[in-house]
């Protein structure tokens, strides 16, 4: 018997950065389809993504795994054996409540199977004397180490769940810590982005004055230009006016002295 889907939905899947161990990476790009599967020849849960062919989450849970609500609509789990830890984020707060509780549902399915009996017992042949049937001193050493290793894998279970919540404490710490820096990154940005419009409206303002005084200047010029041409008309016009007054003076000094001569 294979695995078989008992929940599904879709969300944005988002898995730890392994450099830093602070940020996020999506998954995808945009909500994907996330199922659980069961597989009850195992017993076991799976939870399995997979985006255009890509494995995206392939995660056995275990009893020691825990799911965390670190925002209204954001969860995270811890896989050790996958070395990583996955998110995911919803459209709303309800999809991430189911979400949690079909994986608290898992883990303590998973819990109460590793507690319980593995297999059927032995059948007890008829032909086997009856003082078989109740267990002696012996029997009941064997009883005592059978259960071995169901405490074994219960303390087992529990270290597993002390170090998952350990290194998920550590990834909260980093997440918190990143996002203050974030924060306050942002704030910077959006303090420059003020001083930057104020910067860019002086720019423009001074632009426009300068732009206006070049088309004031621009029309001096032209009305300057023609005073000069007037100037220099009038100045030609003036010289040969002085011309013709130095003539008409020599003239009169010709007829002067013409005069005088005749009274002589």
């Amino acid at each position: 018997m294979g695995d078989k889907p008992v929940f599904s939905c879709r969300c944005h899947v988002f898995k730890i950065d392994p450099n830093t161990k602070k940020t996020w990476i999506p998954a995808s790009d945009g909500p994907i389809q996330v199922s659980f599967f069961f597989d009850p020849s195992k017993k076991a849960y799976r939870i399995v993504s997979i985006d255009n062919g890509k494995l995206v989450i392939n995660s056995t849970v275990v009893a020691g795994m825990t799911f965390s609500r670190t925002a209204q609509k954001f969860g995270q789990w811890s896989d050790q054996r996958a070395n990583t830890v996955y998110g995911v984020g919803f459209s709303n707060e309800d999809d991430l409540t189911k979400f949690a509780d079909q994986f608290e549902e898992a883990k303590v399915c998973v819990a109460r199977d590793a507690l319980s009996p593995v297999g059927p017992p032995p059948p007890i042949e008829e032909d086997a004397p009856r003082r078989l049937l109740s267990p002696g001193p012996d029997q009941r050493s064997n009883a005592s180490f059978e259960s071995e290793p169901v405490k074994l894998r219960s303390s087992e279970s529990e270290e597993r769940s002390r170090s998952s919540d350990l290194s998920m404490d550590d990834a909260m710490k980093g997440l918190s810590l990143e996002n203050d820096r974030l924060k306050a990154s942002l704030n910077q940005s959006q303090g420059n982005l003020k001083k930057w419009e104020v910067e860019l409206h002086t720019l423009r303002t001074n632009n426009s004055r300068l732009q206006s005084a070049l088309h004031e200047n621009s029309r001096n010029i032209e009305e300057w230009k023609t005073q000069l041409l007037q100037y220099r008309e009038e100045n030609t016009k003036l010289r040969a006016r002085n011309e013709e007054l130095e003539m008409e003076i020599d003239n009169l000094g010709h007829m002067r002295n013409r005069e005088k001569m005749r009274e002589i």
